[in-house]
């Protein structure tokens, strides 16, 4: 296990930052300072209150006057820093140049235009650094970013710069399965929850047409405040959490053990305040702490930690997926002999460097190093070579949008990455696959890239890069995104999503889960694995309004137990494409909800949809089946590869759909099934083809062309060209066919099924 972690906790006073706080502690991590950032002084001279409260996006200032209360309050030492400048940059991601990081002035982008000004965010800078010089020991930030897209990719931002990992435990909170009482995920249960622990929070500010002066200083976790916020919002909308500047509040105290006092203030103490457009808020002239008297005991718990047993924490599994992992089986073993096979011996590699474009995308694949060099300077070489192609299409790497990486070993893959990450500079880096391919890679090359580029303009893709820990999906820490959306050619809704390879991590360790491991039972650990990495894909796509997927690649390990695994991935994906009877069909129906970036930048969203709205994934609303289709069940193909990242036994590649009715069909060529999954509204098309076992060492590329070309024959959608990907484990010359090349130890697809190889082809309507 992990050594815990040394958290800095960024506090406004609000209920969100304090509750982080305290899961930050029930995750077994210490807290070993607070960091606030206050408004500067008002410019009015005759204001009553010297100090102004910013109507900011990023922090809260409503009561900041107390803040220095809490380092009593909780017996924790506290860092402040007056707040500089603005929301300069008012893009959802923040981007910044990579200056030093003493420097508190980003140049950031605003509209498309390059300015030395200073955004509010670089107030952080000053603050954590000295707060880091009095804690050197210290390695992580904490934050309460709950559904806030724009506060959490800045505080990601200045926390990268300064080698902290970021903790958001509270992200996604309101859609995650939650324990006992709560009948399923709400927004309203986070306020229960904590509630439940202790936290006492009060309203000190409303800024919603539904809320008035009435409210403030009500206990916003208290049933009767909770039902008046409701009402409020379900009358006039926004988000009962106060997600979209409806509310602010100011915590008052919390549990024993976790918090030494209680902050008292008086009623001749507080004030209300009135401004325009319906705002209302309290300023306060004063204060104290109360501090606990005895020992920090609770229901004869010794070390003061009971509080902990009554914190609410999100279930490791949705409901769908216990259920689905209650259903997979093991498979039957496999009986054939192994040591008999041709593809499990020798190395084979014949593929050449490949460029194409197919419709607004670029392909570049089969980038391998030059003989004789060690793996960094091979990656370096590949670095370079993809630069140069990439500046002949007047394009550059940020606007990538997926990499498949394959290693010989997987051992090498910190110094690759760091290689690597020098490429992307930008947010949202491309969403990326790593396998080890052992020795099927060519003895020359250690390392392989294949890349797709967008050539279209960035305002039509969406990334998804969420770099803090939390218990919603695994942190992408490091140059690569959990998806990237793309609008198709037509410029229409529809747009495809790439979504990073997914293992099986637990989230809130980020350690690979092995409960349950082999003395347990047999494949128990796999189906478990196989599981949990496929709740990981799924959240996500909700995340990325998918709605249908085009199809999976389920890399996989092992021996002689391969096929099982093969079997259960198979099987794991099968039944989570089974229509849901009505009542699971209620689970997917969740609404998102609004940050303040939303409501007044938002819009459409940036590709177009409404941000509150949420998909259903699969949507079987969107689909239309060929009338030889007998299943909805998208394309698959489970590969056997040498080694995965972290040790894991399974690790799901996804392309999806958002936005789009999907036509899927099913063709028949000599043997090979095309299963082909079309955007009808964004013009794209993806088959699965699958090449039957046969004599070994008939499988060519002259196979591949016959194939290809039955697909193309069969779909309005293939142009001349579309982007290729072969997986098998024979054998073959590749050398004229544009094709990006994985080879692998086995393939199988659809039920099961062993195959020689695997083709996976996308491709796009010609422009008209």
């Amino acid at each position: 296990m992990a050594p815990p972690l040394q958290v800095i906790c960024l506090i406004s006073g609000g209920k969100d930052s304090f509750y982080s706080l305290l899961h930050c502690l029930a995750n077994g991590h210490n807290v070993i300072a607070l960091a606030n950032l206050f408004p500067p002084p008002s410019p009015s001279p005759s204001s009553e209150d010297q100090t102004q409260d910013l109507n900011s996006y990023m922090y809260q200032t409503v009561g900041h006057t107390l803040i220095p209360l809490y380092a009593t309050a909780l017996g924790l030492p506290l860092y402040r820093q007056q707040i500089h400048g603005g929301a300069v940059c008012v893009e959802r991601e923040y981007s910044y140049p990579i200056p030093p990081s003493s420097s508190s002035v980003a140049q950031v982008e605003v509209k498309g235009e390059r300015e030395n000004e200073e955004d509010e965010t670089e107030s952080l800078l000053p603050l954590l650094e000295r707060i880091m010089r009095e804690h050197p020991h210290a390695t992580a930030l904490a934050t309460g970013a709950i559904l806030s897209t724009y506060q959490r990719t800045r505080i990601e931002s200045v926390a990268a710069r300064l080698s902290l990992i970021p903790l958001s435990y509270l992200w996604q909170y309101p859609f995650l399965p939650t324990p006992a009482p709560h009948p399923g995920p709400s927004p309203v249960n986070l306020l229960r929850d904590m509630a439940a622990v202790g936290l006492e929070a009060r309203i000190v500010k409303v800024a919603s047409g539904g809320l008035d002066e009435g409210v403030l200083w009500g206990d916003v976790c208290g049933e009767g405040t909770i039902g008046r916020v409701e009402r409020a919002v379900g009358r006039f909308g926004g988000s009962v959490l106060g997600e979209g500047g409806e509310y602010e509040t100011l915590v008052v105290g919390g549990p024993r053990g976790g918090w030494r006092g209680r902050l008292v203030v008086e009623e001749g103490e507080r004030v209300a305040r009135r401004g325009g457009g319906g705002e209302a808020w309290v300023e306060f002239k004063g204060g104290r702490v109360d501090v606990f008297e005895g020992e920090w005991k609770e229901e004869g718990v010794e070390d003061g930690e009971g509080w902990k047993e009554k914190l609410k924490m999100p279930e490791l599994w949705d409901e769908r997926f216990g259920r689905l992992l209650k259903e997979v089986k093991e498979a039957p073993p496999d009986e054939r002999d192994l040591e008999d096979r041709l593809f499990e011996k020798g190395q084979m590699w014949d593929a050449d460097r490949n460029v194409g474009v197919a419709g607004s995308t670029l392909f570049i694949s089969n980038l391998a190093g030059s003989t004789g060099s060690g793996i960094e300077e091979q990656m370096a070489q590949i670095c370079t070579e993809l630069s140069n192609i990439l500046a002949t299409k007047t394009r550059s790497p940020s606007d990538i949008v997926f990499t498949t990486l394959l290693l010989r070993s997987m051992a090498d893959f910190a110094k690759v990455n760091a290689v690597y990450g020098k490429l992307f500079t930008k947010p949202n880096p491309p969403a990326r696959v790593t396998v080890g391919a052992g020795d099927k890679l060519p003895k020359w090359a250690d390392v392989v890239l294949s890349v797709v580029v967008h050539m279209g303009p960035r305002g039509d893709r969406k990334g998804l890069h969420v770099q803090s820990r939390s218990y919603w999906a695994p942190a992408n820490i490091g140059p690569y995104s959990q998806a990237i959306a793309v609008k198709g050619s037509k410029g229409t809704e529809g747009s495809l999503v790439y979504v990073a390879g997914q293992i099986p991590l637990v989230p809130a360790t980020m350690e690979a889960l092995m409960e349950g491991g082999p003395q347990s039972g047999g494949l128990g650990l796999f189906r478990k694995q196989a599981v949990l990495a496929l709740q990981h894909l799924w959240r996500i796509g909700l995340e990325m309004d998918v709605s249908w997927w085009m199809g999976t690649i389920a890399f996989v390990v092992g021996g002689e137990d391969a096929r099982q695994k093969a079997l259960i991935a198979w099987l794991c994906w099968d039944k989570v494409h089974q229509r849901p009877n009505e009542e699971e069909a209620d689970d997917e129906d969740a609404a998102g909800g609004l940050d303040a970036w939303d409501k007044k930048y938002g819009g459409l969203g940036s590709l177009g949809v409404k941000p509150e709205s949420r998909s259903i994934l699969p949507d079987f609303d969107r689909l239309s089946l060929g009338s030889n289709m007998v299943s909805y069940v998208p394309g698959f193909f489970a590969i056997q590869m040498n080694e995965l990242p972290r040790g894991c036994e399974i690790e799901w590649q996804n392309l999806g759909i958002a936005h789009c009715k999907v036509d899927m069909g099913l063709d028949w060529s000599n043997g090979s099934s095309i299963r082909q999954c079309t955007c009808v509204e964004g013009s794209m098309m993806v088959a699965y083809i699958e090449i039957p076992l046969s004599t070994p060492g008939q499988f060519d590329q002259t196979e591949c062309l016959r194939v290809l070309n039955t697909a193309k024959s069969g779909s309005p959608y293939f142009a001349d060209e579309a982007h290729v990907v072969i997986y098998t484990p024979y054998p073959a010359t590749f050398s004229s066919l544009k094709a990006q090349f994985v080879p692998c130890k086995r393939i199988w697809g659809c039920y099961g099924v062993e195959l020689a190889a695997g083709i996976v082809a996308r491709c796009e309507a010609p422009s008209e």
